[in-house]
């Protein structure tokens, strides 16, 4: 189901979401938009785990040195990862900051127990160690629907997947 047919309930929001918001991606910025007013008014209950806001954290810089320096963000970080982190980590944070103070935005941690799940979710849905752990959390929680545009989350059986741009694969 496309993000902006969702309605009601409990999702467990993607990284790429937030980073096609933040970085505000005009063509797909009304979707997110729409979706986070949902959120706001107690419609949806978005999840957004640490490790996604992690993940959000490190792929924001990237771009912020691609645009600054005009060279690859990952020599760039390498050599001056101190000198990136000064000049770019106050603004990103606000912005992180800012989307984890929405209301029924809920923060949700990884816990010991999410390994044992992660593991068997790399066997059986053939997924990424990353997209296995944000299962296993889901999973943790009782969450069966995820907003994100990643196609691999499509192999998990019991998991709905609300995209904006990749719809699941027939």
């Amino acid at each position: 189901m496309k993000l902006d047919e969702v309605r009601s309930g409990s999702v467990y929001v993607d990284t790429n979401v937030l980073y096609m918001y933040l970085r505000a991606d005009p063509d797909h910025l009304p979707v997110i938009r729409a979706f986070l007013r949902q959120v706001v008014r107690g419609e949806i209950h978005a999840f957004v785990s640490i490790l996604a806001l992690d993940e959000l954290f490190y792929r924001l810089l990237l771009s912020q040195v691609r645009e600054t320096t005009k060279r690859d963000p990952l020599n760039f970080l390498r050599q001056n990862a101190g000198q990136a982190i000064a000049d770019h980590s106050a603004t990103i944070e606000m912005a992180i900051r800012r989307l984890v103070g929405l209301p029924h935005f809920i923060l949700v941690g990884v816990e010991a127990t999410d390994l044992d799940r992660m593991l068997d979710n790399i066997k059986t849905f053939l997924l990424l160690p990353r997209d296995a752990l944000h299962v296993a959390i889901m999973q943790r929680l009782g969450l069966t629907a995820i907003a994100s545009d990643d196609t691999d989350f499509d192999r998990v059986q019991g998991l709905e997947r609300h995209w904006i741009i990749n719809p699941p694969s027939q």
